[in-house]
């Protein structure tokens, strides 16, 4: 349009008789469906809101997005879609983006915005971009549950699998992505790796390969966190030097979330794909976890507590409560180059929001000396690892004596529809004060689950990934 508009104008200077244009010659093009509003929609939603989606209504085609567009626009102006819980905010903003920030940018809401306020039009039927693909390439191996399990009810339910990646020499893991069976039941996933040993001995004597159990109420069993999985989300991809030791003869356990509202189901199986490699990475991806402080010094003292010790107490009927905890980074040994690659919070049910900060001695090489981490409103139900957007050795380092700051929210009212959801699961009718504990939906927790990149050492000349790959000291400071 600019363009053309230039090219008549010069026609005119240059003596023309082209006739000046009517006013609304000039006016912007009417915004379409097919032209301009669906590959955006695509990009951002469709993933999910498709036909046998997770999402309460589809929004694929024409006809679903003109119906919806009010309640689409409301979503995505309050931040609650597409679902992510990462913010930006005066107090604490990350330094950096995160890989795959599904979030619209300033531009396509407004293209949004101005495409029903014109009318919501049709435009020329033509085809829609296909969401972004979220299978895993390159796939080398899948793990199946040989006993699927059939969500019921309208309660939640948590359900783990113990699966076997028959790794006898370990591997490493550079991609991985979960495959729901009823995407419609199956709300998100947990994946740990469970080292070989007595512990993992035990439960496989007591919870066979590939048959489901209830994990409701205990901590999901395992030694390293690999994973954790959202509805659309993109694959978990490492960086060509990043990889996560799966060790000889591990073993996966599968949690998985099931929200079955209230329509009996067929048993749902869920895979997860995999892509391992022997080839020796530069570097080793360990998860690490700060949080949970159930008293000081790493609990600090907050308004609601009964005495002058700190105590981790949510108080029914508050609304805005918070818990606060400092932690100190402890010996690491000879690991010189610790860096933080992603963060993962975690908290229950009725949280509402929970950030993370590092506060260092000094400024050190590009890391300032308080930096904020991780950042964001808490939904239950739409829990994520964020990667940082960085170079590997950009990434933000830690060091012995770094101090790591958390802070958590809840709103224990009837006003919080999780709140609602926590009782009547425990047949109760009004808020009670509530506790830090594993599983139990009136249970809490605070806590920010780092991925920790450290230098892989030289590779053994068996090759063999293993047990002696881990690094000791930076297992013991980051528990």
């Amino acid at each position: 349009m600019r363009q053309t508009l230039l090219g008549l104008a010069l026609l005119t200077a240059c003596g023309t008789d082209i006739q000046a244009l009517p006013p609304d010659a000039t006016a912007t093009a009417k915004l379409t469906w097919f032209q301009d509003v669906a590959p955006v929609v695509s990009k951002h939603c469709m993933s999910c809101h498709q036909d046998g989606g997770i999402a309460p209504f589809a929004l694929t085609a024409y006809e679903d997005a003109r119906d919806n567009a009010q309640r689409m626009l409301v979503q995505i102006d309050k931040g609650a879609m597409p679902p992510y819980g990462a913010l930006e905010e005066p107090d604490c903003t990350p330094r950096f983006g995160w890989v795959d920030d599904p979030r619209l940018s300033a531009t396509e809401k407004k293209l949004l915005h101005d495409w029903v306020d014109q009318g919501a039009a049709k435009g020329i039927e033509a085809p829609v971009p296909q969401p972004p693909s979220t299978a895993l390439s390159g796939i080398t191996k899948t793990v199946t549950p040989t006993t699927g399990f059939a969500a019921k009810g309208d309660r939640d339910e948590f359900v783990c699998y113990v699966l076997d990646p028959q790794a006898a020499n370990g591997a490493w893991i550079t991609g991985l992505q979960v495959r729901p069976g009823i995407p419609d039941v199956v709300h998100h996933v947990v994946l740990t790796e469970i080292f070989a040993g007595t512990t993992q001995d035990q439960l496989v004597a007591a919870h066979p390969v590939g048959q489901p159990f209830d994990c409701s109420t205990i901590q999901q069993p395992g030694d390293l966190v690999v994973n954790i999985w959202t509805p659309g989300n993109q694959p978990m991809e490492t960086p060509n030097d990043l990889a996560v030791p799966l060790l000889a003869n591990a073993k996966l356990v599968m949690q998985i979330h099931y929200h079955p509202a209230g329509i009996a189901h067929a048993p749902d199986v869920t895979s997860v794909d995999l892509r391992t490699s022997l080839a020796w990475p530069k570097k080793m991806y360990f998860v690490g976890a700060f949080g949970n402080a159930i008293a000081a010094p790493q609990l600090l003292p907050d308004p609601d507590d009964r005495t002058s010790t700190p105590e981790f107490r949510i108080p029914a009927n508050k609304a805005d409560h918070t818990e606060h905890m400092r932690f100190t980074v402890g010996d690491l040994g000879n690991l010189t180059n610790v860096r933080l690659y992603s963060a993962n919070p975690h908290m229950h049910l009725i949280g509402t929001h929970i950030s993370g900060s590092i506060e260092r001695p000094a400024p050190r090489g590009g890391d300032p000396q308080k930096e904020c981490l991780a950042n964001g409103n808490w939904n239950f139900d739409w829990q994520r690892t964020y990667i940082y957007n960085a170079p590997l050795d950009q990434l933000p380092s830690v060091q012995q004596g770094d101090i790591i700051d958390i802070q958590c929210k809840w709103d224990n009212t009837l006003e919080n529809p999780f709140v609602q959801r926590a009782l009547a699961d425990q047949g109760l009718n009004a808020p009670i004060d509530i506790a830090l504990g594993e599983g139990g939906s009136t249970d809490e927790m605070c806590l920010e689950i780092f991925g920790i990149a450290v230098d892989a050492p030289p590779p053994p000349a068996a090759m063999r990934v293993d047990q002696s790959l881990i690094p000791s000291k930076l297992v013991e400071a980051i528990r």
